[in-house]
């Protein structure tokens, strides 16, 4: 990170504990992440952590590149008035993982939604990726449908994993356009499924990461051809590496910034290109739309 000083970059999904080690390079510049933990004992552990890292921001923050008011609170010294730890340049979700959809953790979701500790469920979803995930389908259907009704009770929005799932997703369009936000995580579809998502009322949002580094033919499509204000950019932190990498960085979304500004602008005449910082400021809204 820390390639462009002007820019400001969005990391709409990562894992902070895992990434501890790494969480450091993120001072380097300025950025907003949302951050997922799936166990009770992640979770507050990531909330500690989570406060403390939104409670010592770079000076960049203080200067003005980023404008979140409550950040600058608490640079000032204010006091934390509320139990809310869904503020700040770090942002966070909690979400019963199809992986493991523990369904005894489903009150503990509503609490912290009822105390207002995370601005986002996720990430949830469906993965029929493997005969092993695929055998769990009920409990990941239970525990997904029940997380679609929490998210539009208490209107957050949804970060969703779904792998071999579009034709259920597409059969829960009613549900998820009761839901002010959708971000479908690592988006595993094509165009043509991103647009009937769009068109079926759905206010979807497509996230992508290192993949595109990696030639994957279906991210490089959509981020070159949906509409700019549907993307955002992701690291999955220390998840989603490319291949010899052992862990992937959450100050590696500046990279996937540039493979997907690059993207965007192969074909168009130099003189017409957006800038870099422009490219990153539409991101900005978009992440900004979501999660406030």
């Amino acid at each position: 990170m820390g390639k462009n000083s002007l820019a400001l970059f969005c990391d709409a999904h990562f894992h902070l504990i895992p990434s501890e080690a790494a969480v450091g390079e993120l001072w380097q510049a300025p950025f907003r992440a949302v951050t997922a933990a799936h166990f009770v004992d992640e979770f507050l552990a990531q909330e500690k952590r989570v406060k403390e890292l939104n409670a010592s921001v770079i000076p960049a923050l203080v200067e003005g590149i980023f404008r979140t008011k409550d950040c600058c609170a608490k640079c000032a010294g204010e006091p934390d008035n509320d139990n809310s730890s869904a503020r700040g340049n770090l942002l966070q979700s909690f979400g019963l993982h199809p992986q493991e959809p523990l369904l005894e953790n489903l009150p503990f979701l509503e609490g912290l939604l009822q105390e207002k500790r995370i601005c986002a469920i996720g990430e949830c979803g469906l993965d029929f990726f493997t005969p092993e995930f695929s055998a769990n389908r009920a409990a990941q259907e239970k525990a997904f449908d029940a997380q679609l009704e929490l998210a539009a009770r208490f209107s957050v929005p949804v970060i969703v994993h779904a792998r071999k799932a579009i034709q259920e997703i597409f059969a829960r369009a009613a549900a998820l356009k009761k839901v002010p936000a959708v971000v479908f995580h690592s988006f595993a579809g094509t165009p043509s499924d991103a647009r009937s998502l769009l068109d079926k009322g759905i206010n979807a949002y497509f996230s992508f990461g290192k993949p595109l580094m990696n030639g994957a033919k279906k991210a490089i499509s959509c981020v070159r051809s949906l509409p700019l204000d549907r993307l955002l950019f992701e690291t999955d932190a220390p998840y989603q590496t490319l291949k010899g990498e052992r862990a992937t960085s959450p100050a590696e979304i500046s990279d996937v910034y540039q493979a997907a500004f690059e993207l965007r602008s192969a074909g168009i005449p130099f003189e017409a290109r957006p800038s870099f910082v422009d490219f990153c400021g539409a991101i900005e809204s978009n992440f900004s739309r979501v999660f406030g």
